[in-house]
């Protein structure tokens, strides 16, 4: 007791242990959670992926999503090339029941573009971004980047990086209410997609590595992404609606505001356009694979 009464008197020891603590918690939320989260999400079986997509699915449904204005046919076009073309290339172990579902996502009557994978195989486009897409390939090469994402089980790592980190602040902080937000939560965060840099990464060497094996000119990738970022840029710059509207002042949920939030963590990097070129070149050479 005595020695530990020392310690506790001794103003450099109490700095040196709460630097200490401050450096331990840095790195078990900088590296410990993210390796744990991957070993946990990686030892799981498909049938949790499918629980939580169905779940959130749902939420997504009531809350989010209206019914997609494409036909019938035009659905049904692009849904079976995704089925036998994109789904038919993908081979695995664990057999996971890849499906694509459209969607109108609109705020204040502004359509916004997105692509959405959830950890079931799920897959939802948005209206607005089959209307931005100016032909097949560049659906195809946004989706396969979705199917990367489910491949390598990003949601769910990110659904339990985030169960793992609001678990431990509420342990700090001693309040427990927010367990019971967590599945409103979980559809939040799937829709915001906001991947860290190397998850966008590896679904973009997917979705690369993918459409030469199967023939489609990366560039196609480059394409539409800067499509959907000029989109977001002409909408911000305007000031109005597509409609020509003007937007109503301090609306703080305005879509303006939505579509900025969605594109700032889903750049078009110079980075991510110049993989995208160096693919597009490996693949009017006729190379199956790029190095």
């Amino acid at each position: 007791n005595q020695f530990i009464h020392t310690l506790e008197s001794n103003l450099s020891f109490v700095l040196v242990a709460l630097a200490l603590t401050v450096v331990f918690a840095v790195s078990f939320f900088k590296w410990g959670v993210p390796a744990i989260s991957d070993s946990i999400a990686e030892a799981l079986p498909q049938k949790t992926n499918n629980v939580i997509g169905s779940h959130t699915f749902e939420f997504l449904d009531k809350y989010i999503f209206d019914e997609s204005a494409i036909d019938e046919e035009g659905q049904n076009e692009i849904r079976t090339h995704f089925e036998q073309k994109l789904v038919s290339s993908y081979k695995s172990q664990e057999k996971i029941d890849f499906t694509l579902h459209f969607r109108d996502w609109s705020n204040d009557g502004v359509g916004i573009p997105n692509a959405l994978a959830l950890p079931s195989g799920d897959i939802i486009v948005t209206d607005k971004f089959i209307e931005l897409s100016e032909n097949q390939n560049e659906i195809d090469s946004v989706l396969l980047h979705e199917i990367g994402h489910i491949a390598h089980r990003h949601s769910l790592k990110m659904v339990i990086q985030s169960t793992i980190v609001t678990t431990a602040i509420m342990t700090i902080t001693g309040d427990a209410n927010g367990l019971a937000d967590m599945g409103i939560g979980l559809g939040a965060l799937l829709l915001s997609a906001n991947y860290s840099r190397d998850y966008e990464s590896e679904a973009d060497q997917f979705a690369f590595d993918k459409m030469l094996e199967i023939g489609i000119d990366p560039i196609a990738f480059a394409n539409i992404m800067q499509r959907m970022m000029d989109y977001s840029e002409e909408l911000m710059g305007s000031g109005k609606q597509k409609d020509g509207t003007d937007n109503t002042p301090g609306k703080e949920d305005s879509a303006d505001s939505e579509i900025s939030d969605y594109f700032s963590t889903h750049p078009a990097t110079d980075k991510r356009k110049e993989n995208a070129q160096r693919y597009s070149n490996c693949f009017k050479q006729g190379l199956k694979t790029c190095l």
